[in-house]
């Protein structure tokens, strides 16, 4: 099994505009963290901090336990755009790579992630906190021809497109729907269209998770400060009694 290698990029972050369903919070109110989006994220079956519809207090919850429908995004305050990149070297191992410009003949899987959270802390050794609720992705995968490409940015891929070799796909994570799932394109080779097409894709997703249809299903999509094995921090993180 090939090593992924995790950079983690900060950069200021970008904003889709768009119109939400009458008292949905306003999803273009997002901001860049340092939280490392898991490639392929799971499903959340611990405890949130939950809004109850009727009496707007919060209590903790299993989510397995409530009606996975829109109401249950309320639960889901926080609207981060988080960027990683990871790069793939010959061998499958990582390599720090802090200045988030392209090496020429280098290959990178760089998400961009829209997304509408809960930060639930754990009493993991080394992972301080986990992001788990819904979001949309803008992956692209890619190999940079030429050097010093800023690859953290979407906008700066497509102005470099002929710089650039790969694909681009759209992965939503956390909500489904028949309307989502017709929105949400094919994977396609990298180019300005797509690109475009992609952050059109996300923006128009996002006002549809409030629809009526719209299933609501948690998914942990990022973490911060990990050394151990992901994968015992999820079993800690779904498991334990009581959140932080």
């Amino acid at each position: 099994m090939k090593k992924i290698t995790l950079i983690l990029l900060l950069i200021p972050c970008f904003v889709i505009s768009q119109t939400t369903k009458k008292g949905a919070t306003p999803l273009n109110t997002i901001y860049t963290t340092d939280y490392i989006a898991l490639t392929v994220p799971e499903h959340y079956y611990g405890k949130i901090y939950h809004v109850d519809d009727s009496t707007k207090l919060i209590n903790q919850k299993n989510v397995d336990s409530l009606p996975h429908d829109k109401n249950l995004l309320n639960s889901f305050p926080n609207l981060v755009s988080n960027v990683t990149v990871f790069k793939v070297e010959a061998n499958g191992k990582l390599s720090v790579f802090g200045g988030g410009l392209s090496v020429a003949g280098e290959t990178y899987k760089v998400i961009y992630d829209f997304s509408q959270t809960q930060t639930i802390k754990i009493n993991g050794n080394k992972i301080d906190s986990f992001l788990v609720g819904v979001s949309v992705r803008m992956i692209a995968s890619f190999t940079s021809k030429k050097g010093d490409i800023n690859i953290a940015s979407p906008f700066s891929l497509s102005a470099n497109i002929k710089k650039l070799q790969g694909y681009l796909e759209v992965r939503v994570s956390g909500a489904a729907s028949p309307r989502i799932n017709d929105l949400t394109p094919t994977t396609s080779d990298l180019s300005p269209a797509s690109i475009a097409q992609a952050l059109q894709t996300v923006a128009t997703v996002k006002s549809h998770i409030y629809d009526d249809d719209t299933i609501i299903i948690p998914q942990v999509l990022a973490y911060k400060k990990t050394e151990k094995k992901l994968e015992e921090e999820i079993q800690t993180l779904n498991t334990q009694k009581t959140l932080k």
